[in-house]
């Protein structure tokens, strides 16, 4: 793995698109991706973005930015001193994992959190595809009596491995779904992202598992969510083409996608703690549902 360390000026990234909706900022510390040569780098829709990859084999490089606090400090003083008060919606990260195995010595992800904790966003969801944000679990407890927080983990496969033609998962769907019990047992919003959903033993039982696990879940699929008109990003992949191979062409479909929604809904008693695509990963963050009650985001219980 090549770790490059570049400066950064900015890191408060204007939203728009998929994200558009419910955030006005993203956050990405690093670019490119330690994970980029598992299973969720097989079809990661970064891997397409000449910016980030700049000619380089997709899962070898890491670029670590370095500035971010400073870069940070300075956008939020200029949104929220200078006249109105401007909203900051905080998706991190967008393109690159937040906490990637590096993060455990770097510490990039959690000296921006500290400084969160002095300059508040109004709301912050982290997006990771790993158990590693668990290390930060009393920063982020800290953090949300200051805001609004959600951790969002991806599972997207109840399959603890797929057939030997696709990589292997860097973390195994018992170890997030763990994860995810421990961010909701502290008190936080615990979002399960089935995204991209992949194929499922049990769909019934795996719905179960997260609803226990979870404040709530998102799903999606790669024809509705990877940024391009009908999936043409993921297609120009290997990643259609192996699930086929294996006998998996029902999951290539969007009818086989609702019908998963279904069974979630089903089983997390209604379509309020159950997201789909844009519209769930937008959705208000006014409120985390947690069984029979609810109780509000930022009130640090």
């Amino acid at each position: 793995m090549e770790l490059t360390e570049i400066s950064c000026k900015t890191i408060l990234n204007p939203t728009g698109g998929f994200l558009g909706q419910g955030f006005t900022h993203t956050i990405n510390l690093y670019r490119g991706c330690a994970l980029g040569n598992t299973l969720c780098g097989l079809y990661c829709y970064a891997q397409w973005n000449p910016y980030h990859v700049r000619g380089r084999m997709w899962g070898r490089f890491l670029d670590v930015k370095a500035g971010a606090v400073e870069a940070y400090c300075t956008q939020y003083d200029r949104l929220k001193n200078a006249g109105e008060p401007k909203p900051i919606r905080i998706f991190m990260s967008s393109v690159t994992e937040p906490y990637p195995p590096q993060e455990r010595t770097l510490r990039r992800t959690r000296e921006l959190l500290e400084a969160m904790v002095g300059r508040p966003p109004d709301l912050l969801a982290i997006q990771s595809h790993t158990p590693l944000v668990v290390d930060d679990l009393s920063l982020l407890r800290q953090l949300q009596r200051r805001c609004d927080v959600s951790v969002h983990i991806t599972v997207e496969t109840d399959k603890p491995r797929l057939p030997a033609s696709f990589p292997q998962q860097a973390y195994s769907p018992n170890v997030r779904i763990q994860a995810l019990h421990a961010l909701r047992a502290a008190g936080l919003d615990a979002v399960a992202t089935v995204s991209p959903l992949l194929p499922l033993d049990d769909p019934e039982r795996f719905a179960d598992e997260l609803e226990q696990a979870c404040t709530r879940v998102i799903l999606d699929h790669y024809l509705l969510g990877d940024g391009s008109k009908d999936g043409q990003r993921t297609k120009q992949t290997a990643f259609p083409r192996l699930l086929r191979e294996a006998g998996y062409e029902e999951w290539t479909t969007l009818e086989k996608f609702h019908e998963i929604v279904d069974v979630f809904r089903s089983v997390f008693g209604g379509p309020e703690r159950v997201g789909v695509s844009r519209e769930g990963f937008n959705a208000s963050r006014n409120k985390v549902y947690d069984g029979p009650q609810c109780v509000s985001a930022g009130s640090g219980t």
